[in-house]
């Protein structure tokens, strides 16, 4: 029978979130654990990347195991992972692993099933990673098991790491950059009707419609990301000056989810609109005060459904679920994620700056964006974000010159039309 490896989610008493790698029995799986800590955590790096490397490792369990590989004993004897057995690793690291029911995953212990896999395929970019930590592991793994090797020892260790490495796919496809990632227009009104409170394409029960209109409206004007939107605290909003601060923060002790929600940038203060203050300020006290528990903190966006929960900060499964509930419903919405409103206000952004009548000059444009997003300065981060704005102002541009551009000296279309 195979054996079901897992990852385990804790938080420490300094309030640290850590996880393991368990095996079916629950217990700790010594040498990836050893691994993650020297490499990862001693590292300090952030606790969704340690997370992440945890996977890749549980990936990389399951495969010898369905291969009766006794990795460990197969390093002591020198007898380093064959061509073809990488070739198999690299398979394997495609597969879309079946996700755990919701009873594998209470307390927040996540599983592969004992046999059954899902369907279909990871991305390139996930192989990619998989493929990169499972390498660096098993050059670690020789390494520490072999008391000084020999120096050919050593180069065929190498050559195995690198041997791995080299069968992983490029992250990205050669048109990534033609894919639009913000919503049009029709999509943003589909958007907002299903989010209006009381109205019948709605598809929230109505205690929890203006929490989740609110919480869209955030994405939609701030163009923060899902991590810093459910670490935002009551104490960040400044409903006086009308500013919003979002902060970085790590391993809070009084933040009850496991798996802790964070900026991956910059602290940054954000201006909001009147109606966005008068819509907080009725949440907070109204909605958001009626709901046992959540006056034991104050994070902003809480969890109304009854259970132990309730009252805690929203966390990252049902913000998951928010989105994924206005997919089903509305047929022209069924590719949203909450970050393709990140990708709409930076298109918002750049309309605006492009309709001003004395435009900012693009090192202005890049200094605001940036801090706006909360990016370092001349990180060029934001052309990913602006793909759609690019194309059509590429293509106005393109019309243009075709219109413009002599055809008719060249003796082309517009002379044919003429004849």
């Amino acid at each position: 029978m195979l054996k079901t490896y897992r990852v385990s989610n804790y938080i420490m008493d300094s309030g640290e979130r850590a996880c393991l790698v368990i095996d079916y029995s629950r217990f700790p799986v010594y040498y990836p654990n050893l691994f993650l800590t020297v490499n990862h955590r001693n590292a300090n790096e952030a606790f969704a990347t340690i997370q992440n490397a945890a996977w890749h490792l549980v990936v990389l369990l399951r495969f010898l195991d369905e291969k009766g590989i006794a990795l460990e004993s197969r390093l002591l004897k020198r007898d380093f992972l064959k061509l073809h057995e990488l070739d198999a690793l690299r398979d394997y690291s495609q597969r879309s692993l079946r996700k755990p029911s919701s009873q594998m995953a209470s307390g927040n212990v996540l599983a592969f099933g004992r046999h059954k896999e899902a369907t279909g395929s990871v991305s390139n970019a996930t192989q990619y990673a998989r493929l990169t930590v499972i390498a660096s592991y098993l050059c670690w793994l020789s390494f520490y098991l072999i008391d000084s090797p020999t120096a050919d020892v050593a180069s065929r260790i190498r050559a195995m790491e690198e041997q791995l490495k080299a069968r992983r796919p490029h992250r990205r496809g050669r048109n990534t950059n033609l894919v639009d990632k913000s919503l049009d227009d029709s999509q943003l009104e589909m958007l907002f009707e299903a989010i209006r409170p009381g109205s019948s394409s709605n598809p929230f029960i109505e205690v929890v419609q203006r929490r989740n209109r609110l919480l869209i409206l955030l994405l939609y004007h701030l163009g923060i990301r899902s991590g810093e939107l459910l670490n935002i605290r009551i104490k960040d909003i400044d409903f006086g000056n009308k500013r919003i601060a979002i902060v970085r923060r790590a391993d809070e002790k009084d933040d009850p989810r496991k798996r802790e929600p964070n900026a991956k940038t910059l602290d940054r203060t954000l201006p909001l609109s009147d109606s966005i203050i008068r819509e907080l300020h009725s949440y907070i006290t109204s909605d958001r005060k009626a709901v046992r528990n959540a006056d034991r903190h104050d994070y902003l966006f809480v969890t109304h459904k009854e259970g132990k929960t309730v009252g805690w900060p929203i966390s990252h499964a049902a913000y998951h679920k928010i989105i994924s509930v206005v997919r089903v419903v509305y047929p022209g919405l069924h590719a949203l994620t909450g970050h393709q409103l990140r990708h709409t206000w930076n298109r918002r952004f750049s309309e605006r700056m492009d309709s001003m009548d004395t435009p900012l000059s693009e090192e202005r444009q890049e200094m605001l964006r940036s801090y706006l997003n909360g990016w370092k300065q001349g990180s060029g981060t934001s052309r990913i974000y602006n793909q759609r704005f690019i194309r059509r102002k590429s293509f106005e541009a393109a019309l243009i010159m075709q219109q413009t551009g002599g055809i008719r000296q060249a003796g082309g279309i517009e002379d044919d039309d003429k004849k």
